[in-house]
C-alpha cells in the first residue's frame, strides 16, 4: 500500500464524521406514543430513558406533533421510562431492552394539578411492530445458560434456521474453525460484528472468524433474514454487544471439563476382527474463562478485563507415537482482552478495546484449516512427531475504537476504526526443515503411501500466513418520531498473503511401501492477493404512518483487489520468478465492481395492539468477495504435477535436481508453474442473491412470541469457467446397459483430435437458465420469557434447495465434461433423458433450548438439537448464580 493510500484511509473516517455522518447496526431503540385519557395524542412530552447500562445515566426525547417519540442507539439492559409534562402526572415504567430491536413503549397521561408520580406495571409487547426481522437475542444469562461451546458459531447454531457446519459437542471444536449459515447462504455470506465493527476476516473470503472471549459480550444477536441496508451480505447477520463495566465491581468465572469417560465407543469385537484399531474421540477438553469490571471513575471511566484459557486434546484413530500409544492433538487457545469506556461529556462516549489471542495447536491431525493439515485427507501421521504440522503462536488480535455523540436529541453521529490481525503459520515439526538442496532436503520430502493411507518423514507443506483487514465506518441517525434516517460509510482493507515451502519441493507417492511417483510443487511460492477496497455508502428511512412502519434502503457498493507485485527464488522444479501487479487495469474485468442494492421492509400493526405483526421484506445482496476472483489470476498460486520415478536405488528418495533428471521423469505438463491460458469475459460481473421473506409476529401471551416466515433465495451472476480449446462438438456420445434395470445410459468420449490440447480457460457469468442455486424454506420459532427468569426459545424449520449446474464447467481436468450434465439439475428440468432427478424432499430440523430456575440460586438447563441430516445431539448442564458451571455433556 502507498503512503498516499494508507493517509487516505487514516483520514477518510474523520472526513466522513464531519461530512457524512451515518449509524452503525450496533444497538437498538425504544419509540412510542404518548396520549392522554382521551386517547388524543400529545406533543411536547419529555421521555427519559435510564438505565445503569447508560454510562451517561440516561437518554431523552420530546413527543413531536404526532405524539411520536424515538431514543436510538440503546444499549441492552433494563430501562426506567419517565414521561413528564407540566399540568399533568409523571409517569413511570420498567421494560427490558434486549440487543438490535426496536422496543415500542406507549403511555398515558392524566391531567394532574399535583406533581405526583404514577408508576405502571410495564406491559411493553415483545412483538417488533417496526421492522421485519425477530433476531434472536441472547442475552448474558441466556449464553450461561444455554450448554455450548460459548462461542458466537456454537450459540448460534442453537437458533432456529441457522446450521453449523461441524458438531462442536461441549466445545470438541473450541479451538477450530467453524462456520454457521442460513437459508441457502454460504458460510462467507455471514457477518460478524462486535460493538457494531466489522470483524470478518480476509481469509477465504471472510468465512474464517477470530476467537472472541464469550465472557466479554453482554448480549449477542443472530439475524436470519431481512437484513437492511447498514450490512452488505445476506447470511447470518452476528453482532456482539460488549460490555463496558460499569458502576459496580462485578467478576463472573466460568469453568468447564471433559475427559475420555465422557465419550461414547461404538468400536465392537466385530470391527476389531476386520482390522480397526480405534476411533478418533475427545481425550480432554477444559475451558476456563473470567471476566472483571468495573469504575474507574463513576459515571465517567469503566473497565473491563477477561482471560479464557481453552484446551482440546483429540485422539487420532490412525496416528501412533513412535512408543505405540494412540497420536494425540494438543489445541490450545488462550485470550486476553481490555475495554475502556469513558463519557467525555454529556453527549460524546469514547470507547477502546484491544484482544489478543495465542493458538497453539501440537500436531495436526484430527481437525484441519482448509486442508493445510492432515485432517482433510485421509493420511495418518505414521509419528506425529514427525510427519504431522504444527501451530505455534504467532499473531492474532482484535483492537477497536470507537467515538458516539449524542449531539442533539434527534441526531447521533458514530464513528470507528477496527483491526482484525490473524497472521498464523502451519510448519513441520522441529528439526524436520531442511536446508534447500542437500541430500536431507531431498531425503526429507513427505512420503505418502496410498494403500496404506499413511504419511510419513514430514507432513504437507509450511504454510506462512498473513490476513489482517482493517476496518473504519462512519455513521449517524437523525430521529424526526415519524421518520428515523440513518446513512453511513464503512471500508475495508488488507493482505491476504501466503508463502509456502516444502522439504524436496515435492511429496514422494508409495502403494504398499513401493515407490510411485512424485508430485512436484511450484515451490517456492510467494502468493500476495490484496483487498483494496471493499466499500458500501447507505441510506435509509423508518417511515410510521399510523399502523404501518416502511423500511426503505439502498446500498451502494465498490469492491476492488489485485495481486500486488511478487516474486520468489528458485525451486526444485520451476526458475526464479518476478510477476507484475495483477488487478482490473491489467485484465479488463477483473474487480474494480460498482453495484446497488435495494433493501425494503413492511411492517403492519394488524390489531393496533402491538402484538400481531404481518411483515414482508425484499433484499438484492452482493456476493462476498476479498480475493477469491482475483486469486483466479494469481501467477504464483500453489501448484502440483505428477511425474514418473524410477527408484534405481532402491532407497526411497526420488534423486534428481529437476524434470527429467536423475530418476525423475519428464515435465508431462509444460505449463507447470505458470498461470495457464486464461482470459475474463471483460463484462464480468460480481455475484449476487435476491431474497424474500414473508411472515406473522404474535404474542400469544405476556412474554411468549411465535413467529412463523416463508424464506426464499436465488443466486443470479454465478461464475462459471469453460475451456474454449475443447467445445462440446469434441464428444462422441455412446451408450452401456444399466446392470440394475437393463435401460441404457448414455456417456461421452472426447475425440482422439482434442487429447493434450492445451486449455484456454475462459471464466465469464453463468445463465439462469442453465446455472441456478434456489431455497425455499417455512420456519416457526418461539421465544418465551417467563416468570422467575425462566426462558425457552427454539422453532421448527422445513427447507430444501434446488441446485442446477448445468454449464457444461471446466473442472479439474481443464474439460467441458458432458458426462457432468447427468444429475445437474436438482429441478427435474434439463438433461434428464441422460438421468431422471427424483423429488428434492424437504429436511427438518428441530431446536430446543431454555432455563429454569430451581432452588436455592440452582438452575437446571437444557437443549435438544436435531439437524436436516438426522443426527441429534443432546446436553445439559447445572448453573449457580450464572458464575461457575459444570458441563455434563451425553454421550
Amino acid at each position: 500500500m502507498t503512503r498516499a493510500k494508507f493517509a487516505a484511509h487514516i483520514f477518510a473516517p474523520l472526513v466522513v464524521l464531519a461530512v457524512v455522518p451515518s449509524l452503525a447496526s450496533a444497538q437498538s431503540t425504544i419509540s412510542g406514543v404518548v396520549r392522554d385519557a382521551s386517547s388524543a395524542v400529545m406533543p411536547g412530552v419529555t421521555v427519559e430513558a435510564a438505565s445503569e447500562a447508560l454510562i451517561e445515566g440516561s437518554r431523552t426525547a420530546v413527543t413531536n406533533d404526532n405524539g411520536r417519540y424515538t431514543i436510538v442507539d440503546v444499549r441492552p439492559g433494563l430501562y426506567t421510562m419517565t414521561f413528564t409534562l407540566p399540568g399533568f402526572s409523571t409517569v413511570k415504567q420498567q421494560v427490558t431492552v434486549p440487543a438490535n430491536v426496536s422496543v415500542p413503549v406507549d403511555a398515558e397521561l392524566k391531567v394532574s394539578a399535583l406533581e405526583e408520580t404514577v408508576t405502571v406495571a410495564a406491559t411493553v409487547a415483545t412483538v417488533d411492530i417496526e421492522n421485519v426481522a425477530h433476531p434472536a437475542v441472547l442475552s448474558r444469562a441466556d449464553m450461561d445458560a444455554i450448554p455450548s461451546a460459548r462461542n458466537m458459531q456454537s450459540l448460534g447454531s442453537y437458533v432456529p434456521g441457522v446450521h453449523l457446519n461441524t458438531p462442536d459437542v461441549a466445545g470438541s471444536m473450541q479451538v477450530q474453525q467453524t462456520y454457521i449459515t442460513t437459508h441457502g447462504n454460504m458460510p462467507h455470506d455471514s457477518t460478524y460484528l462486535l460493538d457494531g465493527m466489522l470483524i470478518n476476516s480476509t481469509i477465504a473470503d471472510g468465512r474464517a472468524q477470530n476467537y472472541i472471549d464469550n465472557a466479554i459480550i453482554q448480549e449477542t444477536t443472530y439475524q436470519t433474514s431481512s437484513v437492511t441496508a447498514e450490512v452488505s451480505a445476506g447470511g447470518v447477520y452476528t453482532n456482539m454487544v460488549p460490555k463496558d463495566g460499569g458502576n459496580q465491581f462485578r467478576g463472573d468465572v466460568f469453568l468447564g471439563w471433559v475427559n475420555s469417560g465422557f465419550v461414547g465407543n461404538n468400536i465392537d469385537q466385530k470391527l476389531i476382527a476386520r482390522g480397526v484399531t480405534g476411533q478418533s474421540a475427545v481425550n480432554k477438553i477444559n475451558d476456563f474463562d473470567g471476566s472483571l469490571g468495573g469504575p474507574i471513575k463513576k459515571d465517567k471511566l469503566w473497565f473491563l478485563m477477561t482471560g479464557r484459557k481453552q484446551l482440546t486434546n483429540l485422539q487420532s484413530a490412525g496416528s501412533f507415537f513412535a512408543d505405540g500409544s494412540p497420536g494425540i492433538e494438543r489445541d490450545s487457545l488462550t485470550t486476553a482482552t481490555g475495554r475502556l469506556t469513558w463519557q467525555i461529556n454529556p453527549k460524546n462516549k469514547f470507547s477502546a478495546m484491544y484482544s489478543r489471542m495465542w493458538k497453539a495447536i501440537s500436531a495436526d491431525l484430527v481437525s484441519s484449516l482448509f486442508g493445510l493439515g492432515q485432517g482433510m485427507s485421509p493420511y495418518n501421521a505414521t509419528d506425529p512427531n514427525v510427519s504431522s504440522l504444527r501451530r505455534d503462536p504467532v499473531l492474532y488480535y482484535i483492537a477497536q475504537g470507537k467515538w458516539t455523540g449524542t449531539l442533539t436529541p434527534h441526531l447521533l453521529l458514530q464513528g470507528g476504526f477496527s483491526i482484525n490481525k490473524e497472521d498464523w503459520d502451519v510448519v513441520y515439526q522441529p528439526g524436520i526443515q531442511q536446508v534447500p538442496f542437500t541430500p536431507a532436503w531431498y531425503a526429507g520430502a513427505s512420503h505418502l503411501d496410498v494403500a496404506l493411507l499413511t504419511r510419513s518423514v514430514a507432513g504437507a507443506v509450511n504454510s506462512f500466513n498473513k490476513y489482517d483487514r482493517y476496518v473504519w465506518n462512519g455513521s449517524g441517525a437523525y430521529v424526526t418520531g415519524a421518520h428515523t434516517i440513518r446513512f453511513g460509510i464503512q471500508d475495508s482493507y488488507g493482505p491476504a498473503y501466503v508463502s509456502q515451502i516444502a522439504n524436496g519441493d515435492a511429496y514422494y507417492n508409495f502403494t504398499n511401501g513401493v515407490p510411485l511417483n512424485v508430485t512436484a510443487y511450484n515451490t517456492p511460492a510467494v502468493s500476495r492477493p490484496y483487498l483494496n477496497a471493499d466499500l458500501g455508502i447507505y441510506g435509509m428511512d423508518t417511515w410510521r404512518f399510523n399502523r404501518l412502519s416502511i423500511t426503505a434502503g439502498l446500498r451502494w457498493e465498490y469492491l476492488s483487489a489485485e495481486i500486488q507485485p511478487s516474486s520468489a527464488s528458485a525451486g526444485r522444479f520451476v526458475p526464479a520468478r518476478t510477476f507484475a501487479m495483477v488487478d482490473c487495469n491489467t485484465v479488463k474485468g477483473l474487480g474494480c465492481f460498482k453495484n446497488w442494492s435495494p433493501r425494503l421492509g413492511i411492517v403492519y400493526d394488524l390489531f393496533g395492539s402491538h402484538q400481531t405483526a404481518l411483515k414482508a421484506g425484499f433484499g438484492k445482496y452482493n456476493t462476498p468477495i476479498v480475493t477469491s476472483i482475483v486469486n483466479n489470476f494469481n501467477p504464483m498460486f500453489l501448484t502440483t504435477v505428477n511425474i514418473p520415478w524410477n527408484d534405481v536405488n532402491h532407497n526411497g528418495i526420488a534423486e534428481g535436481a529437476g524434470f527429467g533428471q536423475g530418476e525423475l521423469g519428464p515435465n508431462p505438463n509444460p505449463l507447470f508453474g505458470v498461470l495457464q491460458n486464461r482470459a475474463l469475459d471483460p463484462n464480468f460481473q460480481r455475484e449476487y442473491n435476491l431474497q424474500y421473506t414473508v411472515g406473522i409476529q404474535h404474542e400469544v401471551m405476556r412474554g411468549v412470541t411465535l413467529n412463523f416466515n416463508w424464506n426464499r433465495r436465488s443466486d443470479y451472476q454465478q461464475v462459471v469457467t469453460l475451456n474454449n480449446a475443447v467445445p462440446a462438438s469434441a464428444w462422441t456420445p455412446y451408450e452401456i446397459v444399466n446392470p440394475l434395470d437393463g435401460t441404457p445410459i448414455t456417456l461421452f468420449n472426447l475425440q482422439p483430435a482434442y487429447f493434450g490440447l492445451p486449455a484456454q480457460v475462459y471464466q465469464t457469468n453463468s445463465r439462469q437458465s442453465t446455472r441456478s442455486n434456489t431455497y425455499d424454506g417455512f420456519e416457526t420459532s418461539v421465544t418465551a420469557r417467563l416468570p422467575r427468569g425462566a426462558f425457552l426459545f427454539g422453532g421448527w424449520t422445513i427447507e430444501r434447495q434446488f441446485d442446477r449446474d448445468c454449464d457444461m464447467t471446466a473442472g479439474t481436468n481443464l474439460l467441458n465434461d458432458p458426462n457432468s450434465l447427468r444429475f445437474c439439475d436438482w429441478t427435474g428440468k434439463l438433461y434428464q433423458e441422460l438421468g431422471t432427478i427424483p423429488g428434492i424432499p424437504h429436511r427438518h430440523e428441530f431446536k430446543l433450548a431454555g432455563s429454569v430456575p430451581v432452588k436455592w440460586g440452582f438452575e437446571v438447563n437444557g437443549s435438544v438439537y436435531s439437524n436436516p441430516v438426522y443426527s441429534t445431539n443432546f446436553a445439559t448442564n447445572l448453573a449457580f448464580n450464572n458464575t461457575t458451571q459444570v458441563y455434563s455433556p451425553a454421550a
